[in-house]
């Protein structure tokens, strides 16, 4: 037998021909598998009922063969298999590792067995990262696992707590110094930024010429890490682990660190020395420290566990019921797809920073051609508005000739004048052309939705029927209603019955207060977005394959991407996956994110 007829024997396995061939009238449903990872594929089997077979098999039942005769494998991590159980998978199946933490280590073990399929399905985690470190910051600033272990102690609540109390610190006012440009550091910085707190950071990867993630302009770079550390009341890593950044903060760099300050490591325990650490917290210099999966027999030891200023979560910083669902549920998608088109399934790990690096050189560009067309584009809403209303031109006139008389926009203001006017650039080339930035004209929207007291401007302004320049109004996260055009109704998100799944729908008697008229605006990249629905609890609008609009996922993919046509009054709403699905709508922006801060804020 030649070696192609037994490469074609080999490829040919009973699960896979169960499912491909049509000649038996009831062809038996391909086999899945879920291993050491999900024990209740309930999820999984509502998805894929009538397309696949999905068990759950304990490691203790790996003798009833059922793993060889499965077309597709569900598990978290090789790594995490043991060895007996690796040796039962086949070449022709497809293997999902759901999650994996080292991505590289699984890829080497597959190679290893002759896995030609292997799958990493992951989403982005950079949220529950910065939740993680935003609660390990406030922890340690409030002391509360101290006060909590206090109150259920054998004294209880009797004598003073003030001895307790002494170090804790208000988060107002405090600098946070952030190491790293990734997707978790950028929402660590929004958040910190609510808090009133104050946000440095420091590229490690800006001399190679890596764009990452962009931080709210509130936050401010620093060039070196030592003058970050000597700022910084609080800091933590957001870097990954390379050649470079190996012992990022090595004894040398920590003498550099303010007293007094805070520590919080999400990350690799090698961006650490460990030893120079603890030396830090044993005389003072470090308040505190937190770290996510510390590593090392300095770690160990108990006297340093019971240190009071010291936490140790078990590398639990990037997970949340939510992230794993929505694993759960683009492993089920991926497995519709292979499963109904017969398409080979590749990687489908979700990383915000992959994504933001392919349109942040856009975004550059166009804000580098907004800062040198605003006066175009302020100009224009003032001559729009002049025709309008001659009451609103003397108002806005004036704002014109104080910013005109100032170009540096952070001269004496008052508080209110200077909310209004914080995003507003100089005014300095009113005479030039403005039709030739015609279609930049309407980025002057985000001077006007900077605080709630601008709504009746942006009123004001009439939108150009059928221009797309009002599109770019639109901004990830985002609030919108959508209204029907051919009706005075809302779209609404509504449940078909308890415990159901979520459908749209359209009703006459709700207004745009109403939560399950609101949805929240996702870019997936610079042309297609993605509608989360408040009362679906975050699930995207898509269309399945009855042509029905319903909400089902929490994770993107081409079902729930969808691209904009027309303007904001006259909307089209088309589906990447399949362009016959059309909504006609109104958009009306309910809330916008602040440029400065990254803060959404209500218009009204």
């Amino acid at each position: 037998m030649s070696t192609t007829a037994k490469r074609d024997l080999e490829t040919r396995s009973p699960a896979t021909m169960s499912y491909r061939s049509n000649s038996s009238p009831q062809p038996s449903l391909p086999l899945v598998v879920t291993l050491n990872c999900i024990e209740d594929a309930s999820i999984e089997q509502e998805y894929l009922a009538g397309i696949a077979r999905v068990e759950h098999v304990p490691l203790s039942l790996l003798a009833e063969a059922k793993i060889e005769s499965a077309a597709a494998v569900l598990l978290h991590s090789l790594a995490f298999l043991p060895r007996a159980a690796q040796r039962r998978l086949r070449p022709w199946q497809i293997v999902l590792c759901l999650g994996s933490s080292d991505r590289s280590v699984d890829s080497a073990i597959a190679a290893d067995l002759g896995l030609g399929r292997l799958v990493h399905v992951d989403v982005s985690r950079a949220e529950e990262v910065a939740d993680t470190v935003m609660a390990l910051f406030l922890g340690l600033l409030r002391r509360t696992h101290l006060l909590s272990r206090h109150a259920l102690s054998a004294s209880g609540w009797l004598g003073s707590v003030q001895p307790l109390c002494r170090g804790m610190r208000r988060c107002r006012g405090l600098v946070l110094g952030i190491i790293g440009r990734s997707a978790s550091a950028k929402s660590l910085a929004t958040r910190s930024l609510a808090f009133k707190i104050s946000v440095l950071y420091h590229d490690v990867n800006e001399e190679k010429g890596k764009r990452l993630s962009r931080f709210p302009p509130a936050a401010r770079r620093m060039d070196t890490l030592n003058d970050l550390l000597a700022a910084s009341d609080l800091i933590s890593l957001h870097c990954a682990l390379t050649n470079d950044t190996i012992q990022i903060l090595n004894a040398e760099a920590l003498q550099h660190v303010k007293p007094g300050a805070f520590l919080v490591n999400t990350g690799s325990s090698q961006l650490l020395d460990d030893c120079a650490v603890k030396q830090l917290l044993i005389d003072g210099t470090l308040a505190g420290c937190a770290l996510d999966g510390a590593e090392g027999p300095q770690w160990m030891e108990a006297w340093v566990r019971e240190m009071p200023n010291v936490l140790i979560l078990p590398r639990s910083a990037d997970y949340s019921e939510e992230v794993w669902m929505e694993i759960r549920e683009k492993a089920v998608s991926i497995l519709q797809t292979f499963f109904l088109d017969d398409v080979i399934p590749t990687d489908a790990v979700s990383d915000n920073d992959e994504e933001e690096n392919k349109t942040l050189h856009e975004d550059e560009v166009s804000d580098k051609q907004g800062k040198d067309n605003n006066t175009f584009q302020l100009t224009d809403d003032l001559n729009i508005n002049i025709k309008q209303s001659s009451a609103s031109s003397s108002q806005l006139q004036e704002s014109t000739l104080s910013q005109t008389t100032s170009p540096q926009s952070e001269v004496k203001r008052s508080k209110k004048a200077k909310k209004r006017h914080a995003r507003q650039k100089s005014m300095h080339k009113v005479g030039e052309s403005l039709e030739k930035k015609e279609d930049d004209t309407a980025m002057s929207s985000s001077s006007q939705f900077g605080s709630p007291d601008n709504e009746s401007r942006s009123k004001r302004t009439p939108v150009k029927s059928g221009s797309k320049k009002s599109l770019e109004m639109l901004k990830d996260g985002c609030v919108i209603s959508l209204q029907a055009r051919d009706r005075a109704a809302f779209h609404v998100s509504r449940q078909r019955a308890q415990g159901g799944g979520w459908f749209l729908d359209t009703m006459l008697n709700v207004t745009k207060r109403d939560p399950a008229a609101q949805f929240l605006v996702v870019f997936r990249s610079k042309d297609t977005i993605g509608l989360r629905s408040f009362t679906a609890g975050g699930k995207l609008l898509q269309i399945n394959r009855r042509m029905e609009f319903v909400f089902a996922s929490h994770s993107f993919d081409v079902w729930e991407s969808w691209t904009f046509e027309g303007s904001l009054e006259e909307c089209r709403l088309v589906n990447c996956r399949n362009p016959s699905a059309v909504l006609d709508v109104r958009v009306e922006i309910l809330a916008t994110v602040g440029d400065e801060d990254g803060i959404t804020r209500w218009l009204d």
